[in-house]
This record gives C-alpha cells, sequence and structure tokens, in this order.
C-alpha cells in the first residue's frame, strides 16, 4: 500500500466498525508517502508499535534527521528521496491571487465555539481589512479564501463579500495559481514555499493545539515573516503586492538550503526504491 495518509483507517477501511475482527486481515506493506513535511512531533498516531512502515518519505536533512532522532524506526526506512507529488508543483499558470489559507482549530466543534473563539476574530478581520482589500483591488490582485476542509459547515459565519472563496479548487491548484500565502500552521506551506513564492505566517496566539513540539526550528523550516500583529500583518501583504510578490532573497536562500531536491524526479526515486526494496 502507498499512501500519503498513515492513519488506521485510511490504511483499513474497516477498522472504525470493528478494528478488533480486521486488523490482523489485511496487513501489506505499507509506504508512507507523508501528508506534509514532518515539522511537528507526531508520535501521537506514528509510532512503530501501531504502524510499522517499510517507508517514511523525507525532503529535507532536517526533517530527515528529525524522524531518526525521534521515531523508532531503522535509518534505511526513513529516506530522503522527496515527495512525488512536488513533481507536478509549477508556477506556470500563476495568477494574480493572494490566497488565505489557515489550519483549522480542534476545539472549535459548534458556531458559538467559533464566533466566540479569537480564530473567527482575527480571520474574519484579515477577510474585511479595508486597507489590504482596496490595494489589492488597485493593483488586480484578487484576495482568495480557501477555507479548511473542517471549517465548511461553518462557513456562511465569516463575512467573506469582499473575498472571493474557493470552495471548488483542488488544493494543489491553488497552491500553484495563487501568488502570496497567508496561512498560520498549515503544512501546504511547504509546498508553497518550495515554488519560491512568498509566505505570511499569522501566529497570534496559543490557540493551536499541536500534538507535539517542533522538530525542526522556525529558522530553518519557515520560509516568511511570522506576524502576530494585524496592523504590521496588513503592512507586509501589502509590501509584497508592491513588490509583485516576490519572495524575499533571504527566505530564498532557506528554501534552497531546506529542500534536497528540485528536479522533478521525486517520483522516480521513490518508484526505483520501492521496487528495490
Amino acid at each position: 500500500l502507498i499512501s500519503s495518509q498513515g492513519y488506521k483507517k485510511h490504511i483499513n477501511p474497516f477498522a472504525d466498525y470493528n478494528l478488533k475482527l480486521v486488523q490482523g486481515i489485511s496487513s501489506p506493506p505499507v509506504y508512507f508517502l507523508q501528508h506534509g513535511v514532518g515539522k511537528y512531533d507526531m508520535r501521537s498516531w506514528l509510532r512503530k508499535y501501531d504502524i510499522n512502515f517499510s517507508l517514511i518519505l523525507t525532503v529535507s536533512d532536517y526533517d530527515w534527521e528529525a524522524f531518526v532522532r525521534t521515531y523508532n524506526y531503522d535509518e534505511k526506512i526513513i529516506q530522503e528521496l522527496g515527495f512525488p507529488r512536488y513533481d507536478n508543483l509549477t508556477n506556470e499558470n500563476l495568477k494574480k491571487e493572494i490566497v488565505i489559507i489557515p489550519t483549522w482549530r480542534k476545539d472549535i466543534i459548534s458556531e458559538e465555539a467559533l464566533l466566540s473563539s479569537e480564530y473567527f476574530k482575527r480571520w474574519n478581520n484579515l477577510l474585511n481589512d479595508k486597507k489590504v482589500i482596496d490595494f489589492a483591488n488597485e493593483k488586480g490582485y484578487d484576495i482568495v479564501f480557501k477555507p479548511h476542509p473542517n471549517s465548511m459547515r461553518f462557513l456562511d459565519s465569516f463575512d467573506t463579500e469582499n473575498v472571493t472563496v474557493d470552495t471548488e479548487r483542488k488544493f494543489h491548484d491553488v497552491l500553484c495559481e495563487s501568488s502570496l500565502m497567508i496561512t498560520d500552521y498549515s503544512s501546504v506551506n511547504f509546498d508553497f514555499a518550495y515554488l519560491k513564492k512568498p509566505v505570511i505566517y499569522y501566529q497570534y496566539g496559543n490557540d493551536y493545539h499541536f500534538e507535539g513540539d517542533a522538530l525542526i526550528d522556525d529558522e530553518v523550516s519557515t520560509f516568511g515573516d511570522i506576524i502576530d500583529d494585524e496592523n504590521i500583518l496588513s503592512e507586509k501583504i501589502i509590501e509584497y503586492i508592491d513588490n509583485d510578490c516576490k519572495m524575499e532573497d533571504k527566505y530564498i536562500s532557506r528554501v534552497l538550503k531546506f529542500f534536497k531536491f528540485n528536479d522533478k524526479n521525486n517520483s522516480k526515486r521513490v518508484y526505483d526504491w520501492i521496487l528495490k526494496h
């Protein structure tokens, strides 16, 4: 089984019904392509005891070292081959789009919880930042809100009159076509930075609950400014728009240092490794 997912219910679709009856029936070798760059400690579910992967992919010396240091897998299982999906990332259809793409908060389980959260206040304010909206319109940029799948049921709670809400395009297409990304902790920032496009990290507080600590320092694994103030955020967005959304040189250097491969051969390396092993 070759998959970008590693949870038991993804590997065995019957597990949610009665795991005891099926856990020994289907147990093929599992080659884990990774859901995203493993910056944070995922030992709560990525245990060898539970899922004895035959391959875990990494994209850089940094995440390879983090996996070797943290998880109880043999080094030969953790391979720095690059993510196959990166082979299809391209800037060929780049548009004048700014994508706002925050991840979700697990503790928001009702509309009441959403509306009373700092998460809602901060992101809804950004979606209606008049200074940013006016400047983007003046420069011909479209502001796109790409909601997390878990937030779709609360979408009507957000005031999205001044932005384009994208619920149709694949995330891959949004990553390829957008010129600037504003996120908080979403791992899609690595895919975006891989294309050498600017990222802004809006990390305003401690409302996001990680399963574990960061395994890779921000100094090498973030590719844009980390901002906690909405006024400074507005200024940074406008600065990027005014500069045609070009990634700053210091972050391009960080991208080049972080990712080992940018040759469109990740799929071939993974295919050849699995075939050999």
